[in-house]
């Protein structure tokens, strides 16, 4: 039997279940959500597969689907145990990801008329629509609906799409369309929190995905016109890939062989995320999953670039985030400790919170973890956030770079990396002279290298945008912990390399400390085996010994 297509980038759900692709059954979330209080919200980072749970949503509620019901839905968890709605609302979606930032509030007006004409078409109904304001519009389809016992169900795919380009590109923009009483975003929301008060209302279930809860927030001035599920322990795994699943999609496609190297693989690159702090196990990118299974099935061999550039967000343009008087402040001492694999705490995850509150330190903890940066780590009477992978490592360092650049300090990055092939194939240390020499030509970069912490952090980052090496800070080896560890990312590389950082400040430089932290490093050099981690490839790992001064690097040696 030919195998079923693997349906990466499609979210038709229709087309999913009906030309032969392959699906991860997560049907039996429907009843969940029948069962739930009418109005939710429901917040994820990129390419996690909302959009197809939302066309799930609409194909199983909605009644213009009702004669197509078993065709779409047959060897389901749903088809099995159906509820008492399936079928029964008409539904009025829209998808904010088609708003053109260039023009945004002509691109929004057309966006929520073309929805409105569409449901007219869809259900063949008597309405007829006035080009000149969507919300009177829908306010008067919504009256028509009532009068006609149609009940709604409203879905909106990517509630904040358009919005946060706004806010990222330029806040002033963003400002005026959720706080401006006449802004026609705020409109919207406003309107369907009125749609679905009073009895009879026509709006009787709403369903809405984003990524962050700030436009929600800022546009219904902090009064949520529903309930946030996004952390309910019960959602966990409505989106992405478990482990389980994933060991199914690999013994399908006939990889069982290799499953254990593909698991460890994926572990890395694109697993880790969890979303509740009582929940052990955690999931998957869905999205990088079938990247990577694609090019397995195709090719045999895992994709050229493990990052899917689908996944990657222009976020790097947040500067005002780590930004104070044109000074780096503490939110980006928070990145530096991230990109080194550090713990950072927080009390709580916030799920309400203003776009112009982010850069109170708390808030930037919880937008990083909406955006997919930060996942759930351990817990106890705090809990604890990392970084959960290593494509989010790479567009953390991406994100670092960037602020770096734009206190005017910019190594040439083609240049860093080619001599960084050069280390990987000879051995060559020069990688680490050039960003030395690089440091040591700009004073504003010198200004901010204070400790060892910073020292290593800066390294990480700019190791990271690497195409050749997965960047591991603080690996246990023979019960210790080696620095900066530079895993090849490819089977071709020959070498990988272990990193003993020692810092001395300035004030304290003297040539018997030096000598001293050198043989330090050499001590701990010697006692690390790479053969221990699983994770590590059986290559030949190169022993370094770094040794700053302030911001200069005295000592650069491998140790044999």
């Amino acid at each position: 039997m030919k195998k079923k297509k693997i349906p990466y980038g499609l979210s038709d759900f229709k087309r999913v279940r009906t030309e032969n692709y392959y699906y991860i059954d997560k049907t039996h979330f429907l009843e969940k959500l029948e069962d739930e209080q009418n109005f939710l919200y429901f917040l994820r980072p990129r390419r996690f597969g909302k959009s197809l749970t939302l066309a799930m949503i609409e194909a199983y509620f909605d009644v213009y689907y009702k004669e197509q019901f078993d065709t779409i839905f047959k060897d389901t968890y749903a088809f099995d145990n159906p509820t008492p709605f399936k079928s029964s609302f008409y539904v009025l979606s829209f998808n904010f990801s088609a708003v053109d930032t260039t023009d945004y509030e002509s691109s929004f007006r057309n966006n929520l008329n073309s929805e409105v004409e569409n449901f007219i078409r869809k259900y063949k109904i008597d309405f007829k629509v006035d080009n000149t304001n969507p919300i009177d519009n829908i306010k008067r389809l919504l009256g028509y609906c009532k009068d006609n016992n149609l009940p709604i169900y409203i879905l909106i795919d990517e509630y904040d799409n358009f919005i946060n380009k706004l806010l990222i590109n330029d806040i002033t923009l963003y400002k005026g369309m959720v706080t401006d009483k006449e802004a026609i975003y705020k409109e919207f929301f406003s309107m369907l929190k009125v749609g679905t008060s009073g009895n009879d209302s026509a709006i009787r279930k709403m369903f809405i995905t984003g990524v962050s809860p700030l436009a929600l927030f800022d546009v219904t001035s902090g009064n949520n016109i529903g309930k946030n599920i996004s952390l309910d322990e019960k959602y966990n795994d409505m989106v992405g890939v478990t482990q389980s699943e994933l060991k199914e999609l690999i013994n399908y496609y006939g990889f069982s062989e290799r499953e254990d190297e593909i698991i460890s693989r994926c572990t890395q690159w694109y697993n880790n995320y969890r979303f509740n702090k009582n929940v052990e196990h955690t999931i998957y990118n869905s999205d990088m999953i079938l990247y990577y299974l694609e090019s397995l099935i195709n090719t045999d061999n895992e994709p050229e670039e493990l990052i899917d550039v689908n996944v990657r967000t222009d976020y790097t343009k947040l500067k005002y985030l780590v930004y104070t008087n044109k000074r780096l402040n503490g939110n980006f001492d928070l990145l530096n400790q991230l990109i080194q694999g550090e713990l950072v705490t927080t009390t709580n995850i916030k799920t309400t919170f203003s776009a112009f509150e982010m850069l109170q330190p708390e808030n930037f903890k919880s937008f990083l973890f909406s955006l997919g940066f930060l996942t759930l780590d351990k817990h106890r009477f705090q809990l604890k956030l990392s970084i959960p992978n290593q494509t989010i490592k790479k567009i953390t360092a991406e994100f670092i770079q960037s602020a770096y650049r734009d206190i005017s300090f910019n190594p040439f990055i083609e240049k860093f990396n080619n001599y960084l092939a050069d280390f990987g194939y000879e051995k060559d240390l020069k990688v680490f002279h050039y960003l030395s020499d690089e440091v040591n030509k700009n004073s504003v970069i010198r200004d901010y290298i204070d400790g060892e912490n910073f020292i290593k952090g800066f390294l990480i980052a700019y190791f990271s945008l690497n195409p050749y090496y997965e960047v591991m800070s603080e690996v246990e080896m023979n019960k210790g912990f080696a620095d900066i560890t530079l895993n090849p990312s490819k089977e071709e590389i020959p070498y990988g390399a272990l990193i003993e950082l020692k810092y001395i400040p300035r004030s304290k430089y003297t040539q018997k400390l030096k000598e001293q932290k050198i043989e330090e490093a050499k001590q701990q050099l010697k006692t690390y085996d790479p053969k221990t981690i699983t994770q590590l490839r059986e290559k030949p790992f190169v022993k370094i010994v770094l040794v700053y001064n302030g911001w200069e690097m005295v000592v650069c040696e491998e140790v044999k």
